[in-house]
C-alpha cells in the first residue's frame, strides 16, 4: 500500500469530526428554550481546564451559542 493511501486511511475516521450539520427546527427550538430558561453561558469545567476536553453540557452550550449567533 502506498504511503498516501495509508495517510488517507488513517485520516478517514477524523473526517466526521470536522463536519457539522445544519441545525434542524427542533434543535433550534431546543436552543432557544435553553437560552430563555437557563442561558447559554460557558460553564466552569475542571476536566476541560486539565486538557481533557469539553463535557457534553459545554459542547451543547457551544453549539447553541454558534447556532443562535451568540459569541
Amino acid at each position: 500500500m502506498s504511503k498516501l493511501a495509508l495517510i488517507l486511511l488513517a485520516a478517514l475516521p477524523l473526517a466526521g469530526c470536522v463536519t457539522t450539520t445544519e441545525p434542524g427546527s427542533q434543535e433550534r427550538a431546543y436552543c432557544e428554550r435553553m437560552e430563555r430558561e437557563m442561558g447559554t453561558d460557558h460553564r466552569h469545567d475542571h476536566a476541560e481546564a486539565k486538557g481533557m476536553g469539553m463535557n457534553p453540557m459545554n459542547v451543547t452550550h457551544a453549539r447553541c451559542r454558534q447556532m443562535l449567533g451568540i459569541s
